[in-house]
């Protein structure tokens, strides 16, 4: 993967940071299990929770991730327009629903030529767009960063 561009309105994420498939792959094997977030947040802007991933996490713990993430990393929120994100997580957090204009979901059998159209529409809502993976497979991840990084985004 590419470091995290801050400047870019496309910004690459997954379904959360924890994947038993990227232990050895992507984590090296030794890191201890609290680092991965600092470390996922060395390569990717976001990262999608389901509502009950973030739901009932104590403050003291949101601090934690707040704090181990750049000052652009967003915490993409599962939610609806009645609930509001924790307070704790600052401008680090946006409450959307799985099917905002704003995010584009791929996995590993999602056709590049599809990604690549909906990165060049300009009628997307809300500036800043986000292309997550839900099934976190990194070779199609790197083929996306490649992708992203070939338009400009």
């Amino acid at each position: 993967m590419t470091q995290v561009n801050s400047d870019s309105a496309v910004t690459l994420g997954t379904l959360h940071w924890e994947h038993a498939s990227w232990r050895d792959s992507f984590y090296p094997g030794d890191m201890p299990d609290e680092w991965r977030l600092t470390y996922y947040n060395t390569q990717f802007g976001c990262v999608f929770l389901e509502r009950a991933c973030w739901t009932g996490v104590a403050d003291d713990v949101l601090a934690r991730w707040r704090d181990d993430t750049h000052d652009h990393f967003v915490f993409l929120l599962e939610g609806d327009a009645m609930t509001s994100p924790p307070a704790v997580l600052g401008d680090k957090a946006l409450v959307l629903s799985r099917d905002d204009a704003r995010l584009m979901w791929f996995d590993r059998a999602t056709d590049l030529k599809r990604l690549r159209d909906w990165l060049l529409r300009v009628d997307v809502p809300g500036g800043r767009r986000y292309l997550l993976s839900r099934d976190a497979d990194l070779g199609q991840m790197e083929r996306v960063s490649t992708l992203l990084e070939l338009l400009g985004c």
